[in-house]
């Protein structure tokens, strides 16, 4: 594997290279020290890999990433500063990874590995085909992506998706040995693995996959999305695999363990990914504030509620960058640099970047906003409040937190557990419990109202780890099941 390193410190590029080549083996490092030479140099060879210190966007970076991304080839930044605009520019040029100042070898060496794995694949992947080659022409990688060939009859690909890349190769064996109806071909690539087959009824497709998934969960742990494009239009091979690609970013937003179907390529909802002076002002008021409750109803109705055509789950994700500028200004507003912080608002960079869900990335944003608010808590004097307060403002805090309860609010607050019970009975008229539960499930029937997440999700966004429970808590306090309520919603719109 032929890396190239363009580093600004050239001690630092010299540590990357023995640690690569001292740690990998079939690794070959050139180091640079002048962007334009390095630039002159990609005219004449294409290295595997580009390492780039994107410290040196204003002296020649930029010009460079654009000649990466306009070649397609891999690179990974590395950076000093955990800023907006790094992570702006990793995305827009589409790097495979940025990597923050200090950086430990493990660091350095998995992504490496996770790439080298990948490039193997797709060189040494080869089809397994049960097409019948007096009937169907043999299909090859170039009818995907370079030629405009078109097949002789009607085809369907089928995408598999796994949120770990490194498990393709499972699904890969699995399809291998898993006896399809019909002819089929298995293409390995390097995102997710596509099956062409003949086409047929659509029902008898949905059937045939439905059996694989669950032949699937019943052997495996890991998540899988199964992608069916079923062409009925006389498109390329080419074009019918780009639309096959498209149709595949819905994972983004829909999830995995599903099956999800299109015949067309829809164009991506049009966004602007960067907020909007009130959108920032809006930002800054509630950060300020610490208004949990309205951070968290901003961030579900803003990433939780798209409906198709979705946008480009890049321009999602550009846009949750600029939410943790946001945040990172309230950051140094507070001088909250803490190690612990420091690690937890890379850590969501990290996941708003690479993580394959838009739900687990939300996920991860509001518990970083929630432990970073009330470090604020902490550093900031507020006046006297009474017991029952501050407790209603620790459930408003950690409500959705299926682990929390009185002996965590007991230990946060540096009171006696029994005492902090007493007291709370006493003073509000009811019990810590019956509060925390009536907090849940006021939000859950806010989420009910406003989005069409499952029940499954609107009870794990509440904080409880199991549905049935959260069914018979949300009728004990409503006298109706989660899934009546929003049905009489539904109704009661009809009617309007």
């Amino acid at each position: 594997m032929d890396i190239h390193v363009m580093a600004k410190d050239l001690l630092e590029a010299q540590g990357i290279r023995w640690v690569l080549e001292s740690h990998l083996t079939g690794i070959n490092v050139t180091l640079w020290d002048s962007t334009d030479d390095f630039i002159k140099a990609m005219g004449m060879h294409r290295p595997d890999l580009v390492i780039f210190d994107m410290d040196l966007w204003e002296n020649g970076g930029g010009e460079l990433c654009e000649i990466l991304h306009q070649r397609k080839i891999q690179w990974i930044g590395i950076s000093s500063e955990r800023i907006f605009q790094t992570a702006y520019r990793a995305l827009r040029y589409r790097a495979e990874d940025v990597l923050f100042r200090p950086i430990s070898p493990e660091d350095l060496k998995k992504p490496i590995q996770q790439i080298r794995y990948q490039s193997r694949q797709d060189k040494n992947s080869f089809m397994q085909s049960s097409f019948d080659q007096a009937d169907a022409q043999m299909l090859d990688y170039p009818d995907l992506f370079l030629t405009d060939n078109y097949q002789a009859s009607p085809i369907t690909m089928v995408a598999f998706l796994t949120p770990n890349t490194e498990s393709l190769q499972y699904v890969y064996e699995a399809l291998q040995s898993y006896s399809f109806p019909g002819k089929q071909q298995i293409f390995a690539l390097s995102e997710f693995i596509l099956c062409v087959q003949e086409n047929a009824e659509i029902e008898s497709i949905r059937e045939v996959y439905h059996s694989f998934l669950s032949r699937w969960k019943e052997r495996m742990d890991e998540p899988l999305a199964i992608v069916i494009h079923n062409n009925t239009s006389r498109e390329s091979l080419k074009k019918t695999y780009q639309q096959t690609r498209q149709l595949t970013k819905t994972v983004f937003f829909e999830g995995y363990d599903i099956i999800l179907e299109g015949n067309k390529q829809m164009e991506p909802l049009e966004m602007d990914p960067f907020l909007t002076p009130l959108e920032q002002r809006q930002w800054i008021e509630m950060l300020e504030t610490r208004n949990t409750k309205a951070i968290r109803e901003w961030v579900e109705r803003e990433f939780l509620t798209y409906e198709r055509p979705y946008p480009d789950p890049e321009m999602v994700r550009i846009r949750l960058t600029s939410v943790l500028a946001q945040i990172r200004r309230h950051m140094k507003s507070y001088n909250l640099l803490s190690v612990s912080l420091e690690a937890s608002y890379h850590e969501v960079f990290k996941q708003i970047i690479h993580q394959s869900i838009i739900y687990q990335i939300v996920k991860e944003l509001l518990t970083f906003i929630q432990q970073l608010l009330l470090q604020v808590q902490k550093e900031i004097k507020d006046g006297p409040q009474s017991l029952v307060e501050k407790v209603q403002e620790m459930i408003e805090l950690n409500y959705w937190d299926a682990g929390w309860n009185l002996a965590a609010c007991a230990e946060a607050l540096r009171i006696n557990k029994s005492t902090l019970s007493r007291r709370f009975s006493m003073e509000s008229g009811q019990t810590f419990r019956i509060f925390l539960h009536q907090v849940r499930i006021r939000e859950a029937k806010r989420l009910l109202l406003e989005t069409d997440l499952s029940l499954d999700e609107v009870s794990r966004l509440t904080g409880y780890a199991h549905q049935t429970y959260f069914n018979s808590k949300f009728k004990q306090l409503e006298g109706c099941t989660p899934s009546a309520y929003r049905t009489g919603i539904e109704r009661g719109k009809s009617h309007i």
